[in-house]
Protein backbone atom coordinates (compact mmCIF):
# COMPACT_ATOMS: atom_id res chain seq x y z
CA UNK A 1 0.00 0.00 0.00
CA UNK A 2 1.46 3.38 -0.96
CA UNK A 3 1.62 6.39 1.30
CA UNK A 4 -1.11 8.11 -0.71
CA UNK A 5 -3.38 5.08 -0.43
CA UNK A 6 -2.73 4.95 3.30
CA UNK A 7 -3.56 8.64 3.67
CA UNK A 8 -6.75 8.18 1.65
CA UNK A 9 -7.69 5.21 3.77
CA UNK A 10 -7.07 7.22 6.94
CA UNK A 11 -9.31 10.01 5.66
CA UNK A 12 -12.02 7.48 4.78
CA UNK A 13 -11.92 6.04 8.28
CA UNK A 14 -12.02 9.48 9.84
CA UNK A 15 -15.05 10.40 7.73
CA UNK A 16 -16.78 7.16 8.70
CA UNK A 17 -16.01 7.87 12.34
CA UNK A 18 -17.46 11.37 12.09
CA UNK A 19 -20.59 10.08 10.33
CA UNK A 20 -21.05 7.42 13.01
CA UNK A 21 -20.68 9.98 15.80
CA UNK A 22 -23.18 12.29 14.08
CA UNK A 23 -25.61 9.40 13.65
CA UNK A 24 -25.28 8.46 17.32
CA UNK A 25 -25.99 12.07 18.29
CA UNK A 26 -29.05 12.24 16.05
CA UNK A 27 -30.45 8.96 17.40
CA UNK A 28 -29.92 10.11 20.98
CA UNK A 29 -31.60 13.44 20.22
CA UNK A 30 -34.60 11.62 18.75
CA UNK A 31 -34.84 9.46 21.87
CA UNK A 32 -34.71 12.53 24.12
CA UNK A 33 -37.43 14.21 22.07
CA UNK A 34 -39.64 11.11 22.24
CA UNK A 35 -39.11 10.82 26.00
CA UNK A 36 -39.80 14.52 26.47
CA UNK A 37 -43.03 14.21 24.52
CA UNK A 38 -44.14 11.32 26.70
CA UNK A 39 -43.23 13.22 29.86
CA UNK A 40 -45.19 16.24 28.61
CA UNK A 41 -48.17 14.04 27.77
CA UNK A 42 -47.96 12.47 31.22
CA UNK A 43 -47.89 15.88 32.86
CA UNK A 44 -50.83 17.12 30.79
CA UNK A 45 -52.80 14.00 31.56
CA UNK A 46 -51.99 14.36 35.23
CA UNK A 47 -53.10 17.99 35.28
CA UNK A 48 -56.48 17.58 33.56
CA UNK A 49 -57.47 14.02 34.33
CA UNK A 50 -56.46 13.99 37.94
CA UNK A 51 -58.40 17.13 38.71
CA UNK A 52 -61.63 15.46 37.67
CA UNK A 53 -60.66 12.08 39.08
CA UNK A 54 -59.67 13.63 42.38
CA UNK A 55 -62.97 15.42 42.77
CA UNK A 56 -65.00 12.36 41.80
CA UNK A 57 -62.92 10.03 43.95
CA UNK A 58 -63.02 12.34 46.90
CA UNK A 59 -66.81 12.70 46.71
CA UNK A 60 -67.22 8.92 46.41
CA UNK A 61 -64.90 8.13 49.33
CA UNK A 62 -66.04 10.76 51.84
CA UNK A 63 -69.06 8.77 53.09
CA UNK A 64 -66.97 5.64 53.65
CA UNK A 65 -63.59 7.00 54.96
CA UNK A 66 -64.35 10.55 56.03
CA UNK A 67 -62.72 13.65 54.60
CA UNK A 68 -59.09 12.93 55.61
CA UNK A 69 -59.19 9.28 54.56
CA UNK A 70 -60.74 10.15 51.21
CA UNK A 71 -58.03 12.76 50.53
CA UNK A 72 -55.30 10.27 51.39
CA UNK A 73 -56.75 7.55 49.15
CA UNK A 74 -57.06 9.92 46.20
CA UNK A 75 -53.48 11.17 46.69
CA UNK A 76 -52.07 7.62 46.76
CA UNK A 77 -53.88 6.73 43.54
CA UNK A 78 -52.50 9.93 41.94
CA UNK A 79 -48.93 8.98 42.80
CA UNK A 80 -49.33 5.43 41.48
CA UNK A 81 -50.68 6.66 38.12
CA UNK A 82 -47.90 9.27 37.79
CA UNK A 83 -45.27 6.63 38.63
CA UNK A 84 -46.58 4.27 35.96
CA UNK A 85 -46.41 7.02 33.34
CA UNK A 86 -42.81 7.86 34.27
CA UNK A 87 -41.82 4.16 34.04
CA UNK A 88 -43.38 3.91 30.57
CA UNK A 89 -41.57 7.08 29.41
CA UNK A 90 -38.22 5.83 30.75
CA UNK A 91 -38.46 2.61 28.70
CA UNK A 92 -38.34 4.40 25.34
CA UNK A 93 -34.94 3.47 23.92
CA UNK A 94 -33.72 3.71 20.34
CA UNK A 95 -32.90 0.44 18.59
CA UNK A 96 -30.71 2.16 15.99
CA UNK A 97 -28.14 3.23 18.60
CA UNK A 98 -26.56 -0.24 18.58
CA UNK A 99 -26.06 -0.12 14.81
CA UNK A 100 -24.56 3.38 15.00
CA UNK A 101 -22.22 2.38 17.83
CA UNK A 102 -21.08 -0.69 15.88
CA UNK A 103 -20.35 1.51 12.87
CA UNK A 104 -18.34 3.88 15.07
CA UNK A 105 -16.37 1.00 16.59
CA UNK A 106 -15.55 -0.35 13.12
CA UNK A 107 -14.38 3.11 12.05
CA UNK A 108 -12.17 3.35 15.15
CA UNK A 109 -10.67 -0.08 14.46
CA UNK A 110 -10.01 0.84 10.83
CA UNK A 111 -8.49 4.16 11.87
CA UNK A 112 -6.24 2.39 14.34
CA UNK A 113 -5.08 -0.12 11.71
CA UNK A 114 -4.47 2.57 9.10
CA UNK A 115 -2.56 4.71 11.59
CA UNK A 116 -0.31 1.79 12.44
CA UNK A 117 0.32 1.15 8.72
CA UNK A 118 1.09 4.84 8.15
CA UNK A 119 3.49 4.89 11.10
CA UNK A 120 5.30 1.81 9.84
CA UNK A 121 5.66 3.35 6.35
CA UNK A 122 6.89 6.67 7.70
CA UNK A 123 9.21 5.10 10.27
CA UNK A 124 11.80 4.44 7.55
CA UNK A 125 12.08 8.20 6.98
CA UNK A 126 12.27 9.14 10.61
CA UNK A 127 15.39 8.96 12.72
CA UNK A 128 13.64 7.64 15.79
CA UNK A 129 10.92 5.29 14.55
CA UNK A 130 10.15 3.87 17.98
CA UNK A 131 9.35 7.30 19.38
CA UNK A 132 7.18 8.07 16.33
CA UNK A 133 5.29 4.78 16.67
CA UNK A 134 4.82 5.44 20.39
CA UNK A 135 3.42 8.91 19.67
CA UNK A 136 0.97 7.53 17.12
CA UNK A 137 -0.10 4.81 19.52
CA UNK A 138 -0.66 7.41 22.23
CA UNK A 139 -2.63 9.58 19.79
CA UNK A 140 -4.90 6.69 18.84
CA UNK A 141 -5.41 5.84 22.52
CA UNK A 142 -6.29 9.45 23.35
CA UNK A 143 -8.80 9.72 20.47
CA UNK A 144 -10.38 6.39 21.43
CA UNK A 145 -10.64 7.41 25.10
CA UNK A 146 -12.18 10.77 24.24
CA UNK A 147 -14.77 9.20 21.95
CA UNK A 148 -15.70 6.57 24.51
CA UNK A 149 -15.99 9.23 27.24
CA UNK A 150 -18.24 11.24 24.95
CA UNK A 151 -20.29 8.11 24.28
CA UNK A 152 -20.91 7.56 28.01
CA UNK A 153 -22.49 10.99 28.49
Amino acid sequence: MTTEETANSLVRHLRALLRAERLIGEVRLQAVLKRSGLYAAAALLAAFGLAMLNVAGYLALVPRFGEAGAMLAVAIIDFVVAGLLVVIAARVTPLQIEVAEELRDQALAGLDAETRIAVSEVSGFVRRPFQMAGAASILVSIVTTLLRARHRR
